[in-house]
């Protein structure tokens, strides 16, 4: 009864600012709203670490290169959601789902980010076909990866390649070699959620 009450005043606190109770509908929903996952089987766990292995699965994807890996990411993003969203030969919206994963390949003059969506369970056989070409729809082959979760805001490349850094280390700790020129960075989240975020960089198991 004393949190109701407590929930109650806040509301009624903030009903007189609109963007008050649009930022508490915001984040309870971040909280509580669960999106499809792609599927993956934990084979080991580690000190610090665990590795995964990840099925053969289709996923809708766009590939850029660039020496700005903030921007370039922030693009492709809206490229891959207005196809969710209905740009697609077949208009239909499909539903989101984690994570949005990056593959980032270091070069020597632009860096490579090849962002995929997972395409629904429901739409693996059939997925709609992208109107936009320099979207695609690809298989995955299975992949076993070696990674770890945390928290915070991951935005920039040098956010991503940090945690990678420190990943790292962990990994060669154990005696495995990973690249830091080829990698996946795995975002889960909406970026008005502020709390129990989940990045993951991912090293694929040579």
């Amino acid at each position: 009864m004393r949190c109701l009450c407590v929930f109650s005043l806040l509301l009624l606190v903030s009903a007189t600012n609109a963007g008050w109770i649009d930022e508490i509908i915001s984040q309870v929903g971040g909280l509580f709203h669960s999106y499809e996952e792609a599927p993956y089987n934990v084979d080991a766990k580690h000190t610090g670490y665990e590795e995964r292995t990840y099925p053969a699965k289709k996923w809708v994807c766009s590939e850029e290169q660039s020496d700005d890996g903030t921007k370039v990411m922030e693009r492709i993003f809206w490229r891959l959601f207005r196809y969710i969203d209905g740009e697609n030969q077949a208009e239909v919206k499909i539903p989101m789902t984690v994570p949005v994963t990056t593959e980032f390949t270091a070069h020597r003059e632009q860096d490579s980010y090849k962002m995929c969506f997972f395409v629904p369970e429901q739409l693996q056989e059939n997925p709609p076909t992208p109107t936009n070409a320099k979207i695609v729809v690809a298989l995955r082959p299975q992949m076993t990866v070696f990674t770890r979760t945390v928290g915070g805001y991951m935005i920039t490349s040098s956010d991503w390649l940090s945690e990678a850094a420190n990943l790292s280390e962990l990994v060669e700790d154990d005696g495995v070699q990973v690249s830091l020129v080829h990698m996946f960075w795995a975002g889960y989240d909406a970026p008005l959620k502020y709390w129990w975020r989940r990045n993951e960089v991912w090293f694929p198991k040579v």
